[in-house]
Parts: C-alpha cells; structure tokens; sequence
C-alpha cells in the first residue's frame, strides 16, 4: 500500500491500525530492504511508482 502512494493514516485506516503501528512496519521494512523511506520503497520492491492525478 506504501508503494503505490497512500500514506501512512490511510493505510492505518484500510487496515484497522494505529498510526504509529504502521510506522513501525514499514520502518522495520526499510530497514530489512536497506532503504532509507518511502521514496526508494517501489524500486526496491522491483515495482514502478504510481503517480496519483487529481
């Protein structure tokens, strides 16, 4: 959900989540993928970014 561009509160609320507890995944992610945030996370999952337009 990180790598196709929602954020972290809307992610949360798919999920039935805290916040903070997504986070703390994706933080635990970045580090396990030696990544440094989200911006990095689409090409090192080997996925093309998606670009919302509104």
């Amino acid at each position: 959900m990180a790598s196709q561009g929602l954020t972290n509160r809307e992610i949360a609320e798919a999920l039935h989540l805290t916040r903070r507890t997504v986070e703390l995944h994706l933080s635990g992610a970045y580090r396990e993928l030696g990544i440094t945030g989200r911006t990095e996370l689409s090409s090192a999952l080997g996925r093309s970014q998606r670009v919302d337009v509104d």
